[in-house]
């Protein structure tokens, strides 16, 4: 039986609640084998079973989409979620887009739109899990405006693609920066803002996902909010011995791995004025340099030097190689 922890995250020494579950098996045949999850998606009003609906794992307090759906549910409701490795994890539900019921993280009792009160599923070597059914809500909305003189723009759940890809999901901000979003389960979601003129940024004005604002949707038409966004602070990152070919900059928040901004290269390797972080976090820098990845100060992620982003203060960061080993 899992209990709920306090973590701290590092970053910004924030407590958060990861409500975890303590809850039983449901009664299924055999566990298959390998590292797995086994749930039923089902409605949560009837509990009658629900096919063909997305369900994915994501390692705890992580969050990307996948590029296509992993696993569906089946004619019976029922779902195995593979994972490529023992560790903690959370699942995603994505029903397609047309669909009458709404996303969730899955929760210890039913949906929810924050991932940290998620279900957290830890799986070691080998291990076949079950886990309660999955109960669906409908689909609900959230809609609102976005200022002051922001700029069209985007607003969605997901950091921006680190290869340039766009989120089908995200949905746009007009001109005179109203916005609707119609996917989402009917729970409180934290928002990402992008605009012409702000910086990625989440809902209340943070960088880390995990310390956003909550956004209520609404079943039926809501009433829209107001979201003013803050400006950000120029970042310039400098590459030395740089590829001979193009390569793209990744800044990620550094508790959630989330890209919290982008830039493709501009000559001689120097990424900004052009760029614009928010600041109030730590960010950890990632380079796509042509056929090779390079962290600032590391190897990958875990190991890579987090940089402080002040509040409208300009950053200058020579990209650093890691550490040498003695």
């Amino acid at each position: 039986m899992d209990r709920a922890k306090l973590r701290g995250l590092a970053t910004l020494v924030v407590p958060l609640l990861v409500a975890v579950v303590a809850v039983g098996p449901p009664a299924y045949a055999a566990d298959p084998p390998g590292l797995s999850i086994r749930t039923k998606v089902v409605d949560g009003a009837t509990t009658a079973p629900v096919r063909d609906i997305c369900v994915f794992a994501v390692p705890v307090l992580t969050f990307r989409l996948p590029d296509t759906c992993p696993q569906r549910s089946d004619v019976a409701g029922q779902v195995t979620v593979t994972v490529p490795e023992p560790g903690s994890y959370n699942l995603f539900v994505l029903p397609d887009s047309g669909s009458r019921y709404g996303a969730q993280w899955v929760g210890p009792a039913g949906g929810t739109g924050a991932q940290q009160g998620a279900r957290r599923i830890t799986l070691a070597a080998g291990d076949a899990k079950s886990v309660p059914m999955i109960r669906l809500d409908r689909r609900a909305v959230i809609s609102g405006r976005v200022g002051p003189a922001a700029g069209e723009g985007t607003v969605g759940i997901v950091g921006p693609d680190p290869y340039g890809r766009v989120d089908p999901r995200y949905a746009p901000i007009a001109a005179d920066g109203t916005f609707r979003i119609d996917w989402l389960g009917p729970y409180g979601w934290p928002l990402l803002f992008r605009t012409d003129h702000r910086p990625y940024q989440w809902s209340g004005n943070v960088g880390n996902r995990l310390l956003a604002d909550l956004v209520p949707a609404t079943v039926g038409e809501p009433v829209p909010g107001y979201h003013h966004l803050d400006q950000g602070a120029l970042v310039t990152v400098s590459v030395p011995e740089p590829p001979p070919v193009g390569g793209r900059l990744v800044v990620r928040n550094a508790v959630t791995q989330d890209p919290i901004g982008v830039a493709d290269r501009v000559s001689p390797w120097v990424f900004a004025p052009v760029m614009e972080i928010l600041g109030g976090q730590q960010v950890k820098i990632q380079c796509l340099c042509g056929d090779t990845v390079r962290w600032h100060g590391g190897t990958d992620f875990a190991s890579a030097t987090p940089v402080v982003i002040r509040t409208h203060q300009p950053t200058l960061v020579v990209l650093a190689d890691p550490p040498a080993v003695s």
